[in-house]
């Protein structure tokens, strides 16, 4: 499989891949990566469905897409850092193929949104307004509204999210709504940091039960952040990181 994945690259050492959340893009790393360049060799793709990143109907799908272009790289060994969505698939690589993951960072991120069927039917069924609502309405909204503490995160989710379009919005957000990555959790065998933001408590249950039903885990609550956890603290987030890395 052949990625066709746009990718920030840069960097020497470990291997250590960021993965965004749905509706930005790689560019959400950007307090992160020349900070974390110093001593990785890092890979922020934009996910399928974002940027010029070509579409999937699936988080497994994405997962798959993701391993793809590290392969073509010649990459076998890697750390994954993953907020909201990117979480979900890295959770989805960590379990799907533990050898080759050495740490997993999850921030804001579950295993599932709905735990049963009925939710994800309802959610199927309300992700169908993605397909008519407009992207670049979003920039109307508030940061908090769009899980930003702070202005800088505020500011960049609403310009990323206007550069999507409606069908992929949607696309990318039913992937999401869909996707139930429990069963992975126990073939985890990454040392892994589940992470959240202090603001945002309604994303920390649902971690909690993902970080006591993987293995080797930590949970660690990031003061002073909402769901875009990188952006809202970034010193204490970088440097949580890369001590949990270290």
């Amino acid at each position: 499989m052949r990625c066709g994945l746009e990718v920030i690259e840069q960097g020497d050492g470990p291997v250590l891949v960021l993965l965004h959340g749905a509706g930005v893009d790689a560019a959400l790393w950007k307090p992160q990566i020349d900070l974390f360049s110093k001593q990785y060799h890092v890979i922020a793709p934009n996910l399928p469905g974002h940027g010029r990143s070509a579409p999937v109907q699936s988080v497994e799908e994405m997962a798959y897409v993701v391993r793809a272009m590290l392969q073509e790289k010649g990459i076998a060994q890697y750390a994954i850092v993953g907020l909201s969505l990117g979480g979900m698939v890295a959770i989805e690589m960590a379990g799907r193929w533990p050898d080759e993951v050495s740490h997993l960072v999850t921030v804001e991120s579950v295993a599932t949104v709905f735990e049963g069927a009925f939710g994800k039917e309802l959610a199927g069924w309300a992700m169908l307004l993605f397909k008519v609502i407009p992207p670049s309405i979003f920039m109307a909204l508030p940061a908090s509204a769009m899980g930003a503490k702070s202005q800088d995160a505020g500011k960049y989710v609403q310009d990323a999210i206007a550069k999507m379009t409606a069908k992929n919005n949607y696309t990318v957000m039913h992937a999401a709504s869909q996707y139930d990555g429990r069963e992975r959790l126990s073939n985890i065998t990454a040392k892994t940091l589940i992470m959240v933001g202090a603001l945002n408590r309604k994303t920390h249950k649902r971690a909690q039960k993902m970080a006591n039903a993987i293995p080797e885990s930590e949970f660690l609550v990031i003061p002073a952040a909402s769901h875009i956890a990188n952006r809202d603290a970034p010193d204490f987030f970088n440097a949580s990181v890369l001590s949990f890395l270290s």
